[in-house]
């Protein structure tokens, strides 16, 4: 397991920014978008959480989104599915939007989990908040740049890139006494893997009194609805937003509120 390690975008020269995506538009430019690119992924078998390790890289074109006024540039690849943008992130940038009234993020303290491209991260940076995305190290690279390219100049507050293993010493790296967030955001997180256990303790962990989960999901597998119930028996939840045609939930969880018992 790779040490803890955070990255703050903000001190990036600016001209070496550029340059880089320069570079980075001259290879995609180059490059034939139809072309598929075959991968071997191999895993370490050192560490269940250990990072994906691909022996081929590949990229895809940009994909474009207008949210809070602004287009977004997101770069995907296929290295890993972190790097790719899911329909859930879609779907809750869009309830973030049409609904920031009643989920105002200005100068809230936000956590996303298994950011991945950072679309989410990057929403919840134009909405005003103070952003930490996390995913583990293998997509710091794409997240990092996509956060930097369309939330610099922007954004209120430059968010944070930090690694997070899903129920890996979370007392280490994000002690309560430090670390309390507004909202944990979270979308397209389950999914087939065998981590699901881990994510809803990393979930708990982080949902402290006060505390707001709005997590988007588009339920593929029996595995997914099994977690939906572990989940609402683990917060209290309602659902905020429900798409019977793309199979896609977006729900609000907060603490369960203890039962004082009279005496």
């Amino acid at each position: 397991m790779e040490t803890n390690s955070m990255i703050d975008i903000s001190g990036v020269d600016e001209e070496e920014f550029e340059i880089q995506q320069q570079e980075e538009q001259s290879e995609t430019d180059s490059s034939d978008e139809n072309e598929e690119i075959p991968l071997d992924i191999k895993t370490s078998s050192a560490t269940a959480h250990q990072v994906w390790s691909p022996s081929v890289y590949g990229c895809f074109s940009k994909e474009r989104y207008l949210f809070a006024g602004y287009e977004i540039t997101i770069s995907e690849s296929i290295d890993h599915f972190g790097a790719v943008t899911w329909p859930g992130g879609v779907e809750l940038c869009n309830f973030l939007e049409s609904n920031w009234m009643e989920f105002n993020l200005t100068d809230k303290n936000v956590i996303e989990l298994g950011a991945g491209t950072g679309l989410v991260s990057i929403m919840a940076g134009l909405l005003g908040a103070y952003v930490t995305s996390t995913d583990l190290t293998c997509a710091f690279g794409n997240l990092q740049s996509n956060l930097m390219r369309n939330t610099r100049w922007r954004s209120k507050h430059q968010a944070q890139v930090k690694e997070l293993a899903w129920n890996v010493d979370l007392d280490k790296n994000f002690p309560r006494s430090d670390y309390h967030y507004d909202y944990i955001l979270a979308a397209d997180v389950v999914y087939h893997h065998d981590f699901l256990d881990d994510l809803l303790a990393t979930f708990d962990y982080f949902c402290q009194s006060g505390s707001v989960i709005l997590w988007a999901n588009k339920l593929r597998f029996n595995s997914d609805y099994k977690f939906l119930e572990n989940f609402k028996a683990t917060f209290d939840t309602i659902v905020l937003a429900e798409n019977s045609q793309s199979d896609i939930i977006i729900i609000k969880g907060t603490k369960k509120a203890r039962l004082v018992k009279n005496t």
